[in-house]
């Protein structure tokens, strides 16, 4: 097991009330936001949901990502973090991982181990128990979110 990984939550910031709200997808090519995903608790669950275009692709709508029943996401174990977490290509940067997940779609937490980096955040998909490649997330700025910004979310160039 790469020597990278540390699952002892106390290592690792929880995923907690500040980590609610939007992210985006970037496309590192061309610069341009491919999706929004957004974190959302409603009483004791929690939920992603993404962006999508209704029927008539004028409006959209948030939808949550899940494909079963199963639409709440569930805190993974020690032991489920540690079997996604201990391939090669994860042992750089040293950190903790922090994931909550249903059948299909999880929500990842790093946190580095060495300062000055940042927090950064993946969503995840899974076949079965296997975790396929996370896509990083960008946590959208405050002011795409304020009613009289001149960013509106919904104008946002998609790639």
């Amino acid at each position: 097991m790469p020597t990278n990984l540390f699952v002892l939550p106390r290592l690792g910031e929880s995923i907690h009330q500040q980590d609610l709200g939007i992210y985006y997808i970037l496309n590192h090519h061309t610069g341009r936001v491919r999706s929004l995903i957004q974190l959302a608790r409603e009483n004791v669950h929690w939920y992603l949901m993404q962006l999508q275009p209704i029927a008539d692709g004028l409006d959209y709508r948030w939808s949550v990502l899940s494909r079963e029943q199963d639409c709440a996401l569930k805190a993974a174990t020690d032991k489920q973090i540690a079997h996604y977490f201990s391939k090669p290509e994860y042992t750089e940067p040293s950190g903790a991982w922090q994931v909550m997940r249903n059948a299909h779609f999880g929500f990842g937490k790093f946190t580095p181990m060495a300062a000055p980096q940042e927090v950064s955040y993946a969503i995840l998909t899974f076949d079965g128990e296997e975790m396929q490649t996370p896509i990083r997330l960008h946590k959208a700025p405050a002011e795409w979110l304020e009613e009289d910004s001149e960013t509106d979310i919904m104008q946002l160039e998609f790639a």
